[in-house]
């Protein structure tokens, strides 16, 4: 018995007495639990494009170039398509891989890292506004909510942390201090904040109603600091996109008006509230855009979003009658915090998915902020044995939930069949199963995901996908067709050099040489593989001089061996045929 009590008060005493510093060991060592097995995960999606075959992020050399130019155009091409100005995130990518090279796991335990200091920063955060036990409850929440999860697992998003770490450094250095060096610290970490992702405006928003509120005496110098770090970025970002940038369409419900886009407003507002309640269908696609309003997309919706937003303002009324100023004051801040989180994602101002839920990490706080303030207002007791057993449940859930999504990334073909069972509207979860299915040679499969992909959202990617399927199934035709038909939605330059490879096997050579000369490299005059595709189409049509010019403009751009072994082949006069099986094109020399 004696035994017992003595292993009983040896374990007490991790919990008892509760400290700041065993809220954060709590904090880490759960965080490291849950999402263990994400750090094995494969890259998926984006993390491809934006780092395995993305030359720009493999040197630190360019990391000055992610400052002052758009990333996608370094090289002369734009695989991602559109602008794309995030140096934070570019210059995060290019310091893992200069350690590690294209291997993922380095990538997935700094993001991982990234995240858990996230929920440590909301800890401290909240702490100065709720007692410890509540603060830590609040921010253990948001390390292992459902809705958070692919900001912690999908490396392409990496942008979610870093904006977030920085605006949460900033905000928790308000919080604490007003001297002059800690408000030029804070608009200096709010700029780093905005070079991760736009989004960190929010920050700065919710920086000067919390100063407003709060600290009067200090909000002209924070005003004037951060608006200098606005005009920072603002001046680099447009000297690195130009003025009015050129963008890409990715999604469905961009290529609405701002009318037919607020359509879709009620039932954004209540997917997130929903997904935040009820977080068992995730997926990292959401792609719906109606264009009809109708009971169930818009009035119903609507209906639902006004009785929350009703509730909110009840509470606020409530408060005002019943409790001291200070209640409602951070009430009101968390509430803000919330809206204007939610706000900034409603396509007021087009966005590339209709809804993501990596876009809820930021209002998340105002809702968990609101929550506190209820749980400080009704004095419940959070040591009691009915609140410990329900917050138990409720994170032991919330974390299955995570710990299982976590499977979802180990691959490509894992995670988007799994999106295309939830998002019925997810043309890019399509989009990536064709892909898989293409490199595993199982054509025609691909080619159905493909006609899939094309029928829920016609796209530059989806329909290039398509090209290269049916010129590996032979049909040539039917591949250029993709390939021009790619051109229709965007100007990236795959699809070009697409036709530009599928040129030296169809078509007329002269009809193809002159779309290279007079269209593809007009648009893209620094890229590799068309000017070397162009010198074996002047070369096989007779134009010698054209043929070694045009290899030598490859030789800048193309770093391939094959560049070598093709000009031997120009400087000894022998004949080249081009023979294409399965798609595999192969030089026949005589």
């Amino acid at each position: 018995m004696r035994a017992q009590e003595d292993e009983e008060l040896y374990f007490k005493h991790y919990f008892v007495p509760f400290t700041a510093k065993k809220a954060v060991a709590f904090l880490v060592i759960i965080g490291f639990i849950i999402f263990f097995f994400g750090l094995f995960n494969n890259f998926v999606g984006d993390d491809n494009t934006q780092i395995v075959d993305n030359p720009s992020i493999q040197s630190l050399s360019n990391v000055p170039s992610f400052f002052f130019s758009n990333r996608l155009d370094i090289g002369g091409k734009t695989r991602l398509g559109g602008l794309y100005y995030k140096p934070m995130l570019d210059t995060t990518y290019t310091i893992i891989y200069s350690i590690s090279g294209a291997t993922p796991f380095l990538f997935h335990f700094v993001q991982l890292l990234l995240f858990i200091a996230n929920s440590i920063l909301l800890f401290f955060i909240l702490k100065q506004f709720f007692n410890l036990r509540l603060s830590f409850i609040l921010s253990l929440i948001f390390l292992v909510h459902p809705i958070n999860a692919e900001s912690a697992f999908y490396i392409a998003d990496v942008q979610e942390v870093l904006f977030f770490f920085f605006g949460a450094s900033s905000f928790l250095i308000l919080l604490k201090r007003e001297s002059p060096k800690a408000i030029i610290f804070a608009s200096a970490l709010l700029l780093l904040s905005l070079f991760s992702k736009e989004t960190g405006i929010l920050f700065f928003a919710i920086s000067l109603i919390y100063i407003f509120l709060y600290k009067r005496k200090i909000f002209l110098p924070f005003l004037g600091t951060s608006i200098v770090s606005f005009l920072i970025y603002i001046i680099l970002r447009i000297h690195a996109t130009g003025l009015t940038p050129k963008t890409v369409i990715n999604a469905p419900i961009e290529r609405l008006d701002l009318a037919h886009r607020l359509i879709n407003a009620p039932s954004i507002f209540l997917f997130y509230v929903k997904t935040f309640i009820f977080p068992l269908n995730i997926a990292g696609s959401w792609q719906w855009a109606y264009t009809n309003i109708t009971f169930y997309n818009f009035y119903l919706p609507l209906l639902i979003d006004v009785l929350i937003l009703g509730g909110i303002f009840a509470s606020v009324y409530y408060l005002y009658k019943k409790f001291p100023k200070k209640h409602l004051r951070l009430f009101t801040f968390f509430a803000v915090w919330f809206i204007i989180g939610v706000m900034f994602h409603l396509q007021i101002y087009p966005l590339d998915q209709t809804a993501a839920d990596r876009w809820f990490y930021f209002p998340v706080v105002g809702v968990l902020g609101m929550i506190g303030v209820a749980v400080s207002t009704l004095k419940l007791k959070q040591n009691s044995k009915w609140v410990v057993i329900i917050s138990v449940v409720l994170v032991s859930l919330l974390s299955l939930r995570t710990f299982v999504r976590s499977f979802d990334y180990r691959n490509d073909f894992t995670l988007a069949t799994h999106d295309a069972n939830v998002s019925k509207d997810s043309y890019n979860a399509e989009y990536i199963i064709s892909r898989v299915y293409y490199s595993q040679n199982k054509l025609q499969l691909a080619k159905e995901h493909a006609l899939k992909s094309i029928a829920l959202f016609p796209y530059i990617t989806n329909y290039t996908n398509l090209g290269a399927i049916e010129s590996k199934l032979g049909d040539y035709a039917a591949a250029k067709k993709a390939y021009l038909s790619a051109l229709r939605y965007g100007q990236d330059s795959l699809p070009y050099e697409n036709l530009a490879s599928l040129a030296l096997v169809y078509g007329n050579r002269d009809e193809n040489i002159d779309f290279i000369k007079n269209v593809s490299l007009r648009k893209f005059p620094k890229d590799g593989p068309i000017w070397f595709d162009l010198a074996l189409l002047d070369y096989m049509q007779g134009n010698n001089k054209s043929a070694n010019q045009d290899l030598q403009k490859a030789r800048l751009y193309y770093n391939s061996p094959t560049v070598n072994f093709i000009e031997t082949i120009f400087s000894s006069n022998k004949k080249i045929e081009i023979e294409a099986q399965n798609g595999n094109v192969q030089f026949v020399i005589k």
